[in-house]
């Protein structure tokens, strides 16, 4: 890349070859004058106002390409389904979702792309859930060019398969089953009912019914079959989650097939995730009630999403699975 600096008495009719910023201390920071910008004299104040006293004018060599379109290339190789890339300057691609669901990232290739050197895709985690119009990733690279050597690296490592994608969220209908004596006598208000109806509709699904049983196996189980007889799509059932407890025993009393039964998430850790054929049917310890995010929060986006929850994923959350 060559470089020629022009004093901005000069300048007037010169194409800028990168953005100018201007940083309002307490205000704003941001693109005054964009790159391709052709200077004018209504800009020379703005350029004295910044503190330029020169301008450059950016030529490329053979084999380089420039930062605001290396970035849109590597976004676009980022960006799958349910996501689009916008350019909003300052040589940043912003990669967003177009539609509520859950963030599926490939951390392996991407590891691969942030490793071949100046190109810098920022991604949220994978499995994170996107709201339409959120950031799935930022993407730039580092100078204000970079070798199209580097840039067709890692276009071989996405190809064939972009590095994201938004699996969206399917409505379901569910039941939650809330075990206790204490409740089923009235003795105790039920506070699990409301909470996780709040979870549910946050993801757009909804609680068709909800039923309090004593904390007996036979009753749990009983209750998970009704439900599935009436072809709810979610099954929740709280209560003790202990080994001697009843929940787990009555879930599998129903017919469900255990895909996992703890994890290395702390609160939640005695969580149980089974499935009767396909219909997803989960034991949610009382810990959920203090109020605190747990290991629940971190398997509905994906069960909503159509995932099958299995043993890996249950261990795999033992990176970052301390939420407290």
């Amino acid at each position: 890349m060559k470089a020629r600096s022009v004093d901005v008495r000069d300048s007037l009719g010169l194409v800028l070859g990168y953005d100018l910023t201007e940083v309002v201390p307490g205000g704003r920071k941001g693109a005054v004058l964009r790159r391709g910008h052709v200077i004018r004299d209504e800009d020379l104040e703005t350029l004295r106002r910044i503190g330029k006293s020169a301008v450059k004018v950016l030529e490329l060599e053979p084999g380089e390409v420039h930062e605001d379109d290396a970035a849109q290339r590597l976004a676009r190789l980022a960006a799958g389904p349910g996501l689009e890339v916008e350019m909003p300057g300052e040589a940043w691609a912003d990669v967003r979702a177009t539609q509520d669901g859950l963030l599926k990232v490939d951390a392996v290739r991407l590891l691969r792309v942030n490793s071949v050197g100046e190109l810098l895709i920022a991604a949220r985690a994978d499995n994170s859930p996107l709201k339409r119009g959120n950031f799935a990733a930022k993407v730039k690279v580092l100078g204000l060019v970079v070798s199209e050597e580097r840039l067709v690296a890692a276009e071989r490592i996405g190809a064939g398969e972009p590095l994201m994608s938004i699996l969206p969220f399917h409505r379901l209908n569910a039941g939650i089953i809330v075990t206790g004596r204490e409740v089923c006598e009235g003795r105790v208000k039920d506070a699990f009912g409301p909470l996780l109806r709040e979870r549910l509709a946050a993801y757009g699904s909804e609680v068709s019914q909800v039923v309090i049983v004593p904390d007996e196996a036979a009753d749990v189980a009983a209750g998970v079959r009704k439900m599935l007889a009436e072809k709810l799509d979610l099954i929740l059932v709280t209560g003790g989650m202990s080994p001697d407890d009843s929940t787990p025993d009555g879930i599998r009393q129903a017919g469900a097939e255990v895909a996992f039964y703890g994890a290395p998430v702390s609160p939640g850790a005695m969580t149980l995730v089974a499935y009767a054929d396909e219909t997803p049917v989960v034991g949610i310890p009382a810990g959920l009630l203090t109020g605190r995010r747990g290991l629940f929060d971190l398997i509905l986006p994906r069960i909503l999403a159509g995932e099958r929850l299995g043993p890996e994923d249950a261990a795999a959350y033992g990176h970052g699975g301390l939420l407290v």
